[in-house]
């Protein structure tokens, strides 16, 4: 017995309401009841990409649609459009909107969602920014002149603003940020024409994300502080914090590529931050000015990522991140941080790269790391001889214990067994490999000299000091798709890498393990 085909007409409405709208549209063949049920569903969602039809064919199914809801005088709760136009001819079409807005109007749409985008720059129809139940816009490579955006905005009720590849003046776009107040989502990426956003009178704003162009000359300028902002991510911007400005609400911070002439990020206020990243970052030389170290403090802050950032060679940072369970820094210089935390099981990534790389400044971060568990890659850098301090023993007290040690120096046999005996001096690797695994000649010449110097000990290329304290080494390999390691002779390896076309084709992971002596 179908029992649900007898249920009120308000109840059948509430279950199409969850279906999209071609789950809805097949729902007409379950019964007699269910066939016109779906034409007066209080949600509209038309999407050109599930569409199976011409474009034509889609613009006349939306349009019908719209018209016979507005001849039987129906109200509807949400309508969604997403179409794209390939062509100027299509893009004509878009004068159906100038008709299906009024429409909705009528109909008292309480959200109205409108994804359009183009790949010529068509001027984009005025008429978008006259629905006053406008609530999502995606516009996409459209150019928004003064003709494209009313005199009057009536979409005071948007809320969520994606702004991809669309040109637009300066002036225009304070317009629509200044007639819309209650936008909570911003993305704007890679838009000509826009030198400078503001955004401060948002304040209810709490995503905010912006994706320059790499090409432009001048980056754009960026002025952002509400303080309801939980997200910012910019990328190929210009942007400046005040000094002691606080975000209480930001979560998440994310900077890449960004340059200013006053960043004052260290001296900002994030007592909710808990993920912040770094890269490529100029201007953060602008923190220090003095030699003293520049206390931060990130009550909230869980995962910290740096990378690329030149300024940071001229400040001593100390940074107060009691909840810290993850650290990554990749350079190509050796940074001075340390870090004041409760945190009892937390891991920091060092990479550096291509630099000079001293073995003191090396053993100060891995010191002020040591409690947390540590994963270091050095490569191709050239190490910098330095008489490293040493007690009676013959030890660098404490010697750090690092998880993993990744290596590839760029140079001899020879000289990287004496980079081996300093770096070991200052700490102590459970695990070491090669910084790339994935190329082959270069790999199987690192595996075949630390097998002969690690578990042969064919050779004096460790000093004794390192050979007293080695008391176990053995070589574990995996598949690029397993998780276990698994421990194998020389023979297993070498099986395990074949030779195509006169390259080493790598088919497993390899590392070495490291059993050290307890030093007192």
């Amino acid at each position: 017995m179908d029992r649900i085909s007898d249920l009120p007409n308000d109840i059948l409405q509430r279950i199409l309401y969850f279906l999209s709208q071609k789950d809805a549209v097949r729902t007409s063949v379950l019964s007699k009841s269910w066939r016109y049920t779906w034409r007066t569903r209080p949600n509209l969602d038309f999407s050109e990409a599930t569409f199976k039809g011409k474009k034509q064919e889609f613009l006349s199914f939306v349009d019908n649609t719209l018209q016979q809801y507005h001849d039987q005088r129906l109200c509807l709760d949400e309508f969604h459009l997403r179409i794209s136009l390939d062509d100027y001819l299509e893009y004509k079409s878009v004068s159906l909107l100038e008709k299906w807005i009024p429409i909705l109007t009528t109909m008292g749409v309480k959200e109205y969602r409108l994804s359009i985008c183009t790949v010529d720059y068509n001027d984009m129809p005025s008429v978008v920014f006259q629905a006053e139940s406008l609530q999502q816009l995606h516009v996409e490579g459209f150019d928004m002149d003064r003709d494209a955006v009313p005199t009057i905005i009536l979409s005071k009720h948007l809320k969520k603003l994606h702004l991809r590849r669309v040109h637009i003046q300066g002036k225009i776009f304070r317009k629509i940020l200044s007639s819309c107040p209650l936008i909570e989502t911003m993305h704007v990426e890679e838009c000509g024409g826009l030198r400078n956003i503001k955004a401060n009178n948002l304040r209810r704003l709490k995503d905010f994300s912006f994706e320059g162009n790499d090409e432009e000359d001048e980056p754009c300028s960026i002025e952002i502080y509400p303080a309801s902002l939980e997200t910012i991510k910019i990328s190929f911007g210009k942007i400046s914090f005040d000094k002691g400005a606080e975000f209480r609400n930001l979560v998440d911070l994310d900077l890449r590529d960004v340059e200013s002439s006053r960043v004052r990020l260290f001296s900002c206020e994030f007592p909710s931050l808990r993920r912040m990243t770094l890269s490529d970052c100029d201007g953060l030389n602008e923190e220090s000015s003095s030699d003293r170290p520049r206390w931060c403090r990130f009550p909230s802050l869980e995962f910290l990522k740096i990378f690329k950032c030149g300024g940071l060679k001229e400040i001593q940072l100390v940074i107060d991140a009691p909840n810290i369970l993850n650290f990554e820094y990749g350079g190509n210089f050796i940074p001075s941080i340390s870090f004041v935390t409760n945190s009892r099981e937390w891991k920091s990534k060092i990479d550096l790269y291509k630099c000079s790389l001293s073995l003191l400044k090396l053993d100060e971060l891995l010191k002020s790391l040591s409690q947390s568990e540590i994963s270091l890659m050095i490569d191709n850098t050239n190490i910098i001889q330095e008489n490293i301090p040493v007690q009676d023993n013959g030890y660098n007290k404490p010697i750090v214990v690092v998880e993993s040690l990744n290596m590839n120096c760029g140079c001899g046999l020879s000289y990287f067994s004496s980079i081996l005996n300093d770096v070991f001096r200052i700490c102590r690797p459970r695990n070491m490999g090669y910084c790339n695994n994935d190329y082959g000649g270069s790999l199987m010449q690192f595996v075949g000299f630390m097998w002969r110097i690690l578990i042969e000990r064919q050779s004096d290329q460790l000093s004794q000091l390192v050979l007293r304290d080695l008391e176990e080494a053995s070589m574990e390999i995996k598949e690029w798709n397993e998780e276990e390691w698994h421990r194998a002779p020389l023979s297993e390896f070498l099986i395990s890498h074949g030779r195509r076309e006169g390259y080493f084709t790598p088919k497993c992971q390899s590392r070495f393990t490291l059993k050290w002596r307890e030093i007192a």
